[in-house]
């Protein structure tokens, strides 16, 4: 994949270039344009050096595991459980990831309940280094670099904004239950709402199912 779109750099095969040389498959020949990348603080929001390294450099000592349990650690760092059906095509061809059907996410309360281990979302309203233990001591993370998962943990708590949207929940439900039970009141049930924007483009944006999480 060594012959780049004029327009939007993306990598492409010798064979699919068209005969004016404008791909259209990645951005219609210039039409679409993506906006930047930025974080929580709206700073421009580059690849980070050590992801890039782990996927491109073959030198890296840690580009095998990286590659060879890559879903592991997606899995690991998720703020939510993905569910859907994976159509698995059998054949000599190049693997992809092909699912058929609705894809779901699942998200829980903020807090993990019944004496069970935080997992996802959970795992980022509590201390890093203690999220990072309990994910590299799961047995789906067995293979999985410890210090991988760090890197990528504390990548997620400076830039990704759903980070910072579960923080101020956990703030909000804290300062609830001090002020109830202060006050002698029964705790109120806080509430996070994923709403979306009803005018987007639903080709591109078109939901599954509606989604939320619910603190009891």
């Amino acid at each position: 994949m060594n012959i780049i779109c004029q327009f939007c750099k993306s990598k492409n095969f010798a064979a699919e270039r068209p005969s004016d040389g404008k791909f259209i498959s990645c951005c219609r020949k210039g039409k679409i344009k993506l906006e930047k990348p930025s974080d929580a603080l709206d700073n421009d929001l580059l690849y980070p050096n050590f992801l890039l390294d782990l996927l491109t450099n073959p030198n890296n000592p840690d580009y095998k595991n990286f590659h060879d349990n890559i879903r592991s650690y997606s899995s690991a760092v998720s703020f939510a459980l993905m569910g859907t059906k994976v159509v698995d095509f059998s054949g000599g061809r190049p693997y992809s990831y092909k699912v058929h059907g609705e894809i779901r996410h699942r998200t829980s309360h903020i807090q993990s309940v019944n004496g069970q281990a935080p997992q996802y979302a959970q795992l980022y309203v509590i201390d890093s280094t203690k999220a990072t233990e309990i994910r590299v001591n799961h047995l789906a993370n067995k293979l999985c670099n410890i210090r991988i998962l760090d890197q990528i943990d504390r990548l997620f708590r400076q830039h990704n904004r759903l980070f910072d949207t579960y923080r101020i929940l956990r703030e909000v439900e804290s300062r609830e239950i001090a002020e109830s039970n202060e006050a002698g009141e029964d705790v109120p049930v806080v509430n996070m709402v994923f709403g979306r924007d009803r005018h987007s483009d639903h080709r591109r944006y078109q939901p599954d199912s509606n989604g939320f999480c619910q603190q009891r």
